[in-house]
């Protein structure tokens, strides 16, 4: 039985012999995923990114002049495009983004026919993108093509030399299934963090499922966390329940906020990571499960250990390898990378499109002091996007916040600052005048002071 990937090159193929056209099938990244062999010949594998995400939210477009439109700007084929015709499509379906399938032709007589019947070759490519969706989603494919490897973690790790050594832990720690705590303020991404580990480890085959501690009721932990038995409790289920852990069999488990967890059930957390064994409430017997877990918080876990707040044995069999994200504030260098990473993302999930941004709004998102980390640097640049109607982002895009902040901090003057730069023109003016009595008594009347305050300032220096 032939793969989704290799169903759809079979497919696409086809269509192109039968319809005498070559056709390329490109990712929602607008990375090319599968084409005809004279497509690739003509074109190669690197695309234009600014085109497809031009007409993201357009389900069709005809392209009469390839590499000649505003769009081909920047690209290696401008004014040169071995292209003659186009036909591009999205391909959508119940709100998610399959990626784009085109129709090409290099030849004049191809050019001809795409252009005396576009509603013929519109029709055609519509049934094919029907058919590589359903291809696609019957076979799981779409999950590859949306991720790749996995989960995209440019924008939370960066270029900065930590990452890096982030980076290269998270290789060396692909094939282990020890716990992990990573720890980091609200909006770091460690939710991201933990999805990436996981999509790029020996759990991926399992699920990924994810529990956020604080938004649990104590008195429903125990029967979410280890399911439950019919009859267990009043209003159970007839059926019973399984729960997180039995879910995520052979996969991973994150456990977000993870102080929040009960101290009861913090020493039923530590025996299923020690013997992988769960029981559900109402039950006699145990079950076995293999789940790697990782556990993130906001708080300092070592601290709530010494306060008898977390229990010291779940903590060092949870901290096998302890992640730290820092905040963003402390990542201003990276700023632009992360602005032009994110601008990307969100490009791709609101449709519009934007060229570049000016110095003075990346300046203006440096001097900021995000609390809300990268998950509010986000809403701030989809913000600014939707807000913009001009291919640039300036200062003027910015939600008025920002701006009003950055104002205030700049007009608070750091009083030591201040009492340095008065005692610097105090001093000079003694040089100037003398520093006896009557140098003293005209330095205080030409800065406006009383000599006794002048004396009180020479002597607290």
């Amino acid at each position: 039985m032939l793969t989704g990937e290799k169903l759809v090159q079979s497919i696409i193929n086809i269509f192109g012999d039968l319809l005498q056209v070559e056709v390329a099938y490109f990712t929602s990244k607008g990375e090319i995923f599968i084409a005809t062999d004279e497509y690739r010949k003509q074109k190669g594998v690197q695309v234009h990114l600014p085109f497809f995400q031009k007409y993201y939210s357009e389900p069709i477009q005809y392209v009469q002049r390839p590499g000649k439109m505003k769009t081909c700007s920047g690209c290696r084929f401008q004014n040169n495009c071995p292209s003659k015709v186009e036909i591009l499509m999205n391909l959508v379906k119940d709100d998610r983004h399959f990626g784009y399938i085109t129709f090409v032709s290099f030849t004049d007589e191809g050019e001809k026919n795409l252009s005396s019947e576009q509603k013929k070759y519109q029709y055609w490519l519509a049934r094919l993108g029907e058919i590589i969706i359903n291809v696609l989603n019957n076979e799981g494919t779409y999950l590859l093509l949306e991720t790749k490897n996995g989960i995209d973690t440019k924008y939370v790790l960066g270029d900065a030399p930590y990452f890096q050594f982030i980076k290269t832990k998270l290789n060396s720690i692909a094939n282990s299934p020890s716990s992990i705590v990573i720890t980091g303020e609200t909006g770091t991404g460690k939710s991201l963090l933990a999805k990436y580990i996981h999509s790029n480890s020996i759990t991926h085959k399992g699920k990924f499922v994810e529990l956020n501690c604080a938004s649990i009721p104590e008195t429903l932990f125990e029967s979410e966390l280890f399911g439950y038995e019919e009859g267990a409790f009043t209003g159970a289920s007839k059926k019973g329940k399984q729960g997180y852990f039995e879910v995520a069999d052979k996969g991973t488990l994150f456990l977000d906020e993870i102080t929040e967890l009960p101290l009861h059930l913090q020493a039923k957390l530590l025996t299923v990571l020690q013997d992988g064994l769960i029981y559900r409430v109402g039950a006699i017997e145990p079950r076995k499960v293999n789940v790697r877990v990782i556990a993130a918080t906001n708080k300092p876990l070592e601290e709530m250990v010494k306060k008898g707040e977390f229990r010291a044995d779940l903590y060092y069999r949870l901290n096998v390898i302890p992640l730290t994200l820092p905040p963003l504030k402390e990542r201003k260098e990276e700023m632009e990378y992360l602005i032009s990473t994110l601008l990307e993302k969100i490009q791709q999930k609101t449709g519009k499109f934007i060229k570049d941004f000016s110095d003075e709004f990346l300046e203006e998102l440096k001097s900021y002091n995000w609390p809300g980390n990268i998950r509010e640097l986000e809403n701030v640049l989809e913000y600014s996007m939707v807000m913009e109607n001009s291919l640039q982002l300036t200062k003027e895009s910015l939600p008025v916040y920002i701006i009003e902040n950055n104002r205030m901090q700049n007009s608070r003057v750091n009083p030591k600052l201040l009492k340095n730069m008065e005692m610097e023109i105090i001093h000079q003016k003694l040089l100037e005048y003398g520093n006896d009595a009557a140098g003293k008594e005209r330095v205080a009347e030409e800065l406006g002071i009383s000599t006794r305050t002048l004396y009180r300032k020479l002597k607290s220096n």
